[in-house]
């Protein structure tokens, strides 16, 4: 037969030797690379520019390592879901800044040769007493892992930028003085509100609900009474806690460790600093800025300025204080001022910025330098233990991925592979958000009830549940969601619609109690109404909950009866308004300088966002959702 002799010739060595040679010429040709799929791995695309996955995880990487430095900062850094959170905010900055500095390319704003240079020479950083030092420069970049041309052309665009930014910033991020005044008087005024609440219980005594009323809202509220999705697996779960358990070691690994990297455990010079604050638009301000100066000048102890005219409170009674600081613990200026200052005892001259004017302080130097090994060790150790056991788990998942594969109808071969036991999930609940961990995961939720897993009987692909854990499951057992019988749910319906009505009834009477006071203030209310008059609400007391405070707050003041209807620390109340008590007039100035600094950040950041918002729209923003999932929810496994 002509296909069994077919058959035959596809089985020969000569027809295998043929088709090789066809695939071979086809890659040699680039046809090959057709039958290759291309991924585009770049996050998002601003225009003509793209962001890449290596740049947001650099930003990432920094972002982290500035927490690190934090008390919390390694816990938090520890919740998958912050994580990822955090990765989505480092993008959307990195998104406002390619955006705003395309608007501004566009607006033809351009940064000449001479400027940069001017702006590099007078950084401090690069400055050796006193003067620019071009070897100290070329030091500092290399260190940043930068060339010279590409720090002179980012740093080019940041002067760019910073031209069109800051006048914008500084004109729209100082409060006004009737703003100030505004919200100081606001803080300190009381209102004097008359409350009404309703006894539920009454209510809910009087109140009849039929069967049929009943089995009516379970009708009309299936999605209250469903029972969500489960599904049972088997799965393999690969920790970094497990791998570190395997780690060895002994002192002349760790030796070896630190000496390869002793320049991570670096310490940089730090310099303890005290701080002397004259806010802007306090009482007196130019008085007291030149009483300081005159003191300086007469050799006066600044500790003493610092007591008589510092506005800094939390500094202020320790003699301006400020502990050890480095670069990331300063605003650029002070930073600048305070390792400008070349021995101790030394103070700058006055910084002025948007918060006032500042004094710093020299009091003391500790230079940079790298500690022994033994005042490091329990450090480098955890450093070597999580080293070793990253590379095992890099390994281990890569093995995971391919063995689960290759061999897919269980995680026997997989497990035994890689020394490992095949676990057995309970029944997982779709959406269970209090089931232990990892199953309450959104992750590992996704993939569980994923259409494709689950109908398959096949292993799922290996996933992160985080940086350092990674699964992969075998689905046995599905449910889909299903509606629960009504007689198994009869007493929820029955709960949930009385608690409805009840809400209702009490919204009702509430509404025609503010009717009738709103006509008399003494008009006779229903025995189950209760009222507490004439209790006052101020930022100074809790007599109710903050959210209602804030909403009698915002009733107009010259509005006869105003009222809200609102929860009071869960409970429906009714506040209607009797007096307005202002501020007292003396009080205001001390408020207004504490409300100061806080309006002037928020002005600030309201400022930048719509700078940003603004950009967004003069450019075409791209996102690529598949990218972006490859960074926020697979493990880096470099």
């Amino acid at each position: 037969m002509l296909s069994d002799k077919l058959r035959d010739g596809a089985n020969s060595k000569g027809f295998k030797l043929l088709l090789a040679l066809i695939v071979i010429s086809f890659v040699l040709t680039g046809v090959g690379g057709y039958l290759i799929p291309r991924l585009n791995t770049d996050p998002v695309t601003i225009g003509d520019y793209k962001i890449t996955s290596n740049d947001w995880n650099n930003q990432y990487n920094q972002q982290a390592q500035q927490l690190h430095r934090l008390p919390n900062g390694s816990a938090m850094l520890e919740n998958q879901q912050y994580v990822v959170e955090l990765k989505k905010q480092v993008l959307e900055r990195m998104i406002n800044n390619v955006a705003f500095n395309s608007s501004v390319w566009d607006m033809d704003i351009r940064i000449g040769d001479e400027q940069v240079r001017d702006v590099i020479r007078n950084t401090p950083a690069f400055q050796k007493d006193g003067k620019f030092d071009n070897d100290l420069y070329l030091a500092s970049i290399r260190n940043m892992g930068m060339s010279p041309d590409y720090f002179g052309e980012q740093l080019r665009i940041s002067i760019m930028s910073e031209s069109v930014s800051r006048p914008l910033m500084s004109a729209s991020s100082q409060p006004l003085p009737y703003e100030l005044n505004t919200i100081a008087k606001t803080i300190l005024q009381t209102r004097v509100v008359n409350l009404y609440t309703v006894d539920e219980a009454y209510i809910n005594r009087n109140l009849k609900i039929s069967d049929d009323e009943i089995k009516a809202f379970y009708d009309a509220n299936h999605d209250k009474f469903m029972a969500p999705a489960n599904v049972r697996f088997n799965y393999l779960l690969l920790s970094m806690d497990d791998l570190r358990k395997q780690v060895e070691v002994t002192d002349e690994k760790v030796e070896e460790f630190y000496n390869m990297y002793s320049e991570d455990y670096r310490l940089e010079e730090q310099r303890q600093a005290a701080h002397l604050l004259i806010r802007a638009g306090s009482k007196d301000a130019d008085k007291r800025i030149a009483a300081v100066e005159e003191g300086l000048k007469n050799g006066t102890p600044f500790e003493k300025l610092v007591a008589q005219y510092s506005d800094d409170q939390s500094t202020k009674d320790k003699g301006g204080d400020m502990g050890f600081v480095t670069r990331n613990q300063l605003a650029a200026d002070l930073y600048a001022a305070l390792f400008a200052l070349e021995s101790e005892g030394d103070v700058s001259a006055a910084i002025t910025d948007d918060y006032g004017t500042h004094f710093i302080s020299l009091t003391s130097i500790k230079p940079e330098h790298t500690p022994a090994l033994a005042e490091v060790k329990d450090k480098v150790q955890a450093a070597y233990i999580d080293a070793q056991a990253r590379e095992l788990y890099n390994e281990r998942v890569t093995t995971m991925s391919d063995m689960s594969f290759e061999n897919p109808d269980s995680l026997d071969i997989t497990a035994e592979k890689l020394g490992m036991k095949v676990m057995t999930s309970d029944v997982v609940a779709q959406g269970d958000t209090e089931a232990k961990w990892p199953f309450n995961t959104k992750e590992l939720q996704d993939l569980a009830f994923n259409e494709e897993v689950y109908n398959s009987g096949i292993n799922s692909n290996v996933i992160a549940l985080d940086d350092n854990n990674s699964i992969v499951i075998n689905v046995t057992e599905h449910h889909d969601a299903s509606l629960r019988p009504f007689d198994d749910v009869a007493k929820d319906a029955s709960a949930m619609l009385r608690t409805d009505r009840i809400n209702e009834e009490a919204l009702k009477t509430l509404t025609d109690v503010a009717t009738k006071v709103a006509a008399d203030a003494n008009a006779q209310l229903p025995d189950y109404v209760k009222v507490q008059k004439d209790v006052e609400v101020s930022g100074a007391n809790t007599n109710t909950s903050q959210e209602f405070a804030q909403a009698i707050f915002a009733l107009p003041q010259d509005t006869k009866s105003a009222h809200v209807i609102d929860k009071n620390n869960n409970v429906q109340t009714l506040a209607v308004l009797n007096k307005v008590v202002p501020a007292v007039e003396a009080d205001v100035p001390t408020f207004e300088n504490a409300v100061y600094p806080s309006l002037a950040q928020y002005l600030n950041q309201t400022t930048q966002d719509a700078l940003y918002r603004q950009a967004r729209t003069l450019n075409k923003i791209e996102y690529n959702q598949e990218a972006i999932d490859l960074v926020t929810r697979q493990n880096d496994l470099e």
